[in-house]
């Protein structure tokens, strides 16, 4: 579809009052006080899966328009997902709607049909360049206004590396708009279309090419500013290799991962809730690094090691993780 009726996108860094609709029923709040270790697909359209979904202890639901749809059937499942986040209580959970592609003709009518129900974004499937990411920002914008809606406040999930192009411009994708609020990133669709025959090894972990595309999400997610989340793990009944790669994840930094089936969201809220020792052993690192600090002292031992500014700077992210999982 093209975006000859689209402005030029402008800076986005507040948001409009006049008209503004007023706020969804079931928002989850904005802002870094956001939990999103468990993301969870829903395909649309689908009331008995949506309905389980529900019950789940996932912190956000991902209304899926894109894989989960068959291109016919497109056009009559967008009401039914209009219609979930009109009349459904989501109970606090993130309310997300994956779209089609910016560059297939699907993409703008998910937008047009979804936008006035409020979501709180979208995730945004194979973007290839900065310039996609803007046209979607752009068609936003004009419903934002359109509907009253709060300029800015629909966000973006990107996932960021299901292209080869999307791979390589991925710092540029990242700082594409301001409404971006989280990256991930994806390998299915990269590996078919680089032909790749298979993306894992004999003992279920990543070879190159996609060991590689989930380090460049977690740098270039860094080096936006926003969170980063891992991607789907496809082997359902595979809950132990599930849980290794959540510990892998959490190492690199992602704060949570896609699912897509019930089983997996225990085990992925399981992994990215620090645990209580963990938190307690942070919140006494914080402690120890004020006691110096009064001291003038910027760097101390502590336990055997060495402790700075990123020991209490990893410290803090933690103890608040905590606190948003009611550890502490």
């Amino acid at each position: 579809m093209g975006d000859r009726h689209l402005r030029a996108p402008r800076e986005e860094p507040a948001r409009r009052a006049h008209h503004a609709l007023p706020p969804r029923r079931h928002d989850a709040p904005e802002g870094q006080g956001v939990m999103r270790r468990s993301l969870h697909f829903v395909p649309g359209g689908q009331e008995r899966m949506i309905a389980k979904a529900l019950t789940l202890p996932a912190d956000g639901l991902i209304l899926d328009l894109e894989d989960a749809v068959p291109p016919s059937l497109k056009p009559a499942t967008r009401p039914i997902v209009r219609r979930w986040l009109e009349t459904l209580d989501f109970g606090g959970r993130e309310r997300w709607v994956r779209m089609n592609p910016i560059f297939t003709e699907h993409a703008i009518p998910d937008l047009e049909e979804t936008i006035t129900a409020r979501p709180d974004g979208y995730l945004v499937p194979k973007p290839r360049s900065a310039a996609d990411v803007r046209q979607v920002a752009q068609a936003l914008e004009r419903l934002e206004e359109k509907h009253g809606i709060p300029f800015g406040s629909t966000r973006l999930i990107l996932i960021a590396t299901e292209t080869p192009r999307g791979l390589l411009n991925i710092g540029e994708v990242a700082a594409a708009s301001p409404r971006i609020t989280a990256l991930s990133w994806g390998i299915e669709d990269l590996g078919a279309a680089m032909g790749l025959p298979r993306v894992r090894d004999e003992s279920g972990r990543y070879l190159d090419i996609p060991r590689h595309a989930r380090v460049m999400c977690a740098v270039a997610a860094s080096a936006a500013g926003v969170e980063w989340l891992d991607t789907v793990y496809t082997d359902i009944p595979d809950l132990e290799g599930l849980r290794r790669e959540c510990r892998e994840g959490v190492a690199m930094g992602f704060s949570g991962k896609l699912s897509i089936h019930p089983s997996q969201v225990e085990v992925i809220n399981q992994e990215f809730t620090p645990s209580k020792a963990d938190a307690e052993d942070a919140l006494a690192l914080i402690a120890t690094f004020e006691e110096h600090a009064r001291k003038g002292a910027g760097a101390f031992a502590w336990k055997g090691q060495m402790m700075d500014q990123p020991h209490l700077t990893r410290a803090q992210k933690i103890a608040e993780r905590a606190r948003q999982a009611g550890v502490i």
